[in-house]
């Protein structure tokens, strides 16, 4: 069962410690460099990280693609699912990309415009989900007690599920590490069930990404020498809701991610408060943020450290990841 997904995990995370060293002495020299931080004094200050290089994402994504290319080369077979899983991962990545580009040499905070991104990420849904005609593929959703099986109704989901985990992991990359770890730990459990359902290579798929991350997440990790940005994490997202939705338990990701859920809930709370009721429900959001100014408290004189809402975080992420494997696996 080892040799389903350990070579590829070992050969990416070797190749991903060393392409994102180079990317990142690159990125420095032409500064693609993370240029605006908060420094208002409304939330923690991250000023002293600005300068670091950021879209680090294209490092370990293309470490992804090209080994999948060269699997697919030399050993063929790879089925639609995973195809579609690295489409929606490489589309989101461009979207993203796109994003990171506007932030760092137009000088802009908000990056993309809303509505163009919006639009931009639904069309990429779409061609992912196209892929998975390539196949016999059972366009089904499921409910529990029923299950729907159109594929109109499935198209649709594809493309809310899409949009909304990509940009959920990306609200959860605002600390150090913090995105990084969350989806080691999601992409590690959609590998064992990959591996459980003998879709292996949608298993060798995840243990590509799970490989290159931890080779990216030496480089991230607190104090971070570069930063995913973007274009990693959308692309990370989307791969995810991918992946759920391919090995067919598209619920599963409200277990698996819920930290990623809770992260964009507590914006979407903090929002819908603010324009309705002038208040605010938490210190800052997205969530992380409340915490790493307030601490389990939630009071500015009690603030953490990135290591403690990372620990945090992860521990969230790896127990809730390990009640899926256990109860529904």
């Amino acid at each position: 069962m080892f040799d389903k997904w350990l070579p590829e995990l070992v050969v990416a995370f070797v190749v991903s410690l060393v392409v994102t060293g180079l990317l990142r002495k690159w990125f420095l020299k032409i500064k693609v460099q993370q240029l605006v931080m908060r420094s208002n004094g409304k939330g923690p200050d991250h000023q002293a990280k600005a300068g670091t290089p950021t879209m680090g994402g294209a490092g370990f994504i293309a470490v992804v693609t090209v080994a999948f290319l060269v699997k697919q080369f030399f050993f063929g077979g790879m089925n639609p699912t995973s195809w579609a899983i690295l489409v929606a991962i490489l589309l989101y990545a461009f979207v993203g990309g796109f994003d990171d580009s506007v932030k760092i040499f137009e000088h802009r905070d908000e990056g993309f415009r809303f509505w163009p991104k919006l639009i931009v990420q639904i069309i990429a849904a779409f061609i992912a989900f196209s892929l998975l005609f390539m196949g016999d593929f059972e366009y089904t959703l499921h409910f529990g007690f029923f299950n729907l099986e159109n594929i109109f109704v499935f198209g649709i989901f594809t493309v809310i599920w899409l949009v909304g985990w990509s940009n959920a992991v990306n609200l959860s990359d605002g600390l150090d590490g913090l995105a990084t770890g969350l989806t080691i730990i999601a992409y590690s459990a959609y590998l064992i069930i990959a591996l459980q359902h003998g879709n292996y290579d949608v298993a060798a798929l995840d243990a590509l990404v799970v490989g290159a991350l931890f080779g990216f997440y030496f480089w991230n990790q607190n104090p971070a020498k570069i930063f995913m940005g973007d274009t990693g994490s959308l692309a990370l997202g989307a791969g995810l809701a991918m992946n759920s939705l391919a090995l067919g338990i598209e619920w599963s990701l409200v277990v698996i991610g819920l930290v990623f859920a809770l992260e964009a809930l507590s914006v979407m709370i903090q929002v819908g408060s603010y324009h309705w009721r002038g208040k605010r429900v938490f210190l800052m959001t997205p969530i992380h943020h409340a915490f790493e100014k307030g601490g389990w408290r939630m009071d500015p004189k009690y603030p953490w450290n990135e290591w403690q809402v990372d620990g945090l975080f992860w521990t969230v992420g790896l127990l809730v990841a390990l009640l899926y494997l256990l109860i529904w696996l």
